[in-house]
C-alpha cells in the first residue's frame, strides 16, 4: 500500500503507533517520520543537551545575537572595528605565536583574578559575614 502512508513491513496500532514486523524491513514509505515519538524524544534529549551546555552562556549568545543582527547598530560597529584590529594585529604583529599565546593565558589569569578573588573583597559584600562566624566558631 504505497499510498496509503503505511509503513512496509510495519504494524500500526490502535493508537497510531507505528510497531516494527521483527522480520520485515523497516524502510517507511510515507513522508513524515514513522513514529513521532521516537523523533520527539530525540529532539527532547538535544534541547536538553544544548540547554546544560550553553545555559550558562545564554545572556552572552542573546547579547551577540542582537549585535550581529544589527539591533544594536553601534556595538555591531564597535564590534567590527575591534575584530578587525584584532585579526590585522595578529596578521602583521612580528611577535611569535608561543608569546601571544603565553600573553593571553597570562591575561585571562589576571581577569579570572581580578573579578574571582580581588573585586569581591574591594566591595566588602560578606567579608564581614565570613570573619564574624570565623570569630563565633573560634569563641565557642
Amino acid at each position: 500500500m504505497l499510498h496509503t502512508g503505511a509503513k512496509e513491513g510495519a504494524h500500526t496500532s490502535t493508537t497510531g503507533q507505528c510497531t516494527a514486523v521483527p522480520h520485515g524491513p523497516t524502510m517507511c514509505l510515507r513522508s513524515r517520520p514513522p513514529c513521532p515519538s521516537d523523533r520527539d524524544s530525540q529532539v527532547r534529549a538535544v534541547k536538553a543537551a544544548l540547554q546544560s551546555r550553553l545555559g550558562p552562556y545564554e545572556r552572552l549568545l542573546t547579547y551577540l545575537q542582537a549585535v550581529l543582527v544589527w539591533e544594536k547598530p553601534v556595538q555591531c560597529v564597535l564590534l567590527y572595528a575591534v575584530v578587525n584590529l584584532v585579526f590585522w594585529f595578529f596578521a602583521l604583529t612580528s611577535l611569535r605565536l608561543l608569546f601571544l599565546v603565553a600573553a593571553g593565558l597570562a591575561l585571562a589569569v589576571i581577569v579570572d583574578t581580578w573579578w574571582n578573588k580581588i573585586w569581591p573583597e574591594i566591595r566588602g559584600g560578606c567579608t564581614f559575614h565570613k570573619t564574624f562566624t570565623l570569630y563565633a566558631l573560634f569563641e565557642s
